[in-house]
């Protein structure tokens, strides 16, 4: 199995080359077409309040990122273009909606979306960077890139969070292609005693069974969190396994224009060490 189309959003000049660093290596693997995006800021309206009788469409934004996409498609460019590379650049504008949704757009017809972990401090990461709605709404695999930490593509050594759930059946095997060129997968099932109809007495290993059909060497583990955090325990086995990717579901939903993230998801969102594949 392999990803035979990957899309990755640019955005950060600062961070696009560990981007293409997980990507490009990815699509070479996979013998795939790989997409570079860039997104056009959204406007920004500023509602009418006392003194202004109507709202104003604030665009200067815009126009001082448009020297970034440049860019940045001139980095994709040069960097994607190989003899063995399939690879194409799309620039779109987010107008008057979101950058996640034209991200999402784009990202429906690919087998695998790569996008950034989120930088808060960047001047235009509450325009541009909306992984955890990526990651609910695109209905595809998203692999999310930390800002910090080695990057290694195709990983060696993966870590797949298992409980048995929905979110976590459709990332075990949206993954397949990674986890079937990885030396060492460690199926993690934490705190099977909270669900024991579910976890069975070998907690991990008839999905362990499963995946060897698919050619994949794994090993079922389980470790409890002692009441703490299981977000916080997560990290701790993906470093005390020195894996290169985790592997999870993502739980959580949007509600209008609300948005929920499960605690263990967001803990991993906001502190991940290594590439994290996310289904939802």
């Amino acid at each position: 199995m392999s990803y035979k189309t990957i899309l990755v959003h640019l955005h950060d000049k600062r961070r696009a080359e560990r981007l293409l660093e997980a990507s490009i290596p990815l699509a070479r693997a996979m013998s795939g077409h790989l997409i570079g995006l860039a997104v056009l800021p959204p406007f920004v309206t500023i509602p009418a309040s006392e003194g202004i009788g109507t709202s104003v469409t604030v665009d200067e934004h815009r126009i001082a990122y448009a020297s970034e996409m440049q860019a940045l498609k001139e980095l994709f460019t040069e960097t994607a273009k190989r003899p063995d590379a399939a690879f194409e650049w799309r620039e779109a504008d987010a107008g008057f909606t979101t950058a996640a949704g034209t991200i999402i757009e784009h990202g429906r017809a690919a087998d695998l979306i790569v996008i950034a972990q989120k930088a808060a401090a960047w001047g235009y990461s509450e325009m541009l960077e909306e992984p955890e709605r990526i990651t609910i709404g695109s209905g595809r695999p998203v692999l999310i890139v930390p800002n910090a930490g080695d990057i290694t593509m195709p990983p060696q050594r993966v870590v797949v969070a298992w409980n048995g759930t929905r979110e976590g059946t459709r990332a075990v095997f949206d993954a397949l292609p990674l986890l079937q060129r990885a030396k060492d997968v460690t199926v993690l099932w934490i705190d099977p005693g909270k669900d024991k109809a579910a976890a069975g007495d070998l907690p991990g290993a008839e999905l362990c069974t499963s995946l060897a059909r698919h050619g994949v060497c794994c090993s079922a583990v389980s470790v409890t969190s002692d009441g703490g955090d299981v977000g916080r325990e997560l990290l701790t086995q993906v470093k005390a396994n020195r894996a290169d990717l985790l592997v999870m579901g993502a739980y959580g939903h949007t509600r209008w224009r609300e948005f929920f993230l499960g605690g263990a998801s967001k803990h991993v969102f906001a502190n991940m060490s290594c590439p994290v594949l996310m289904s939802h």
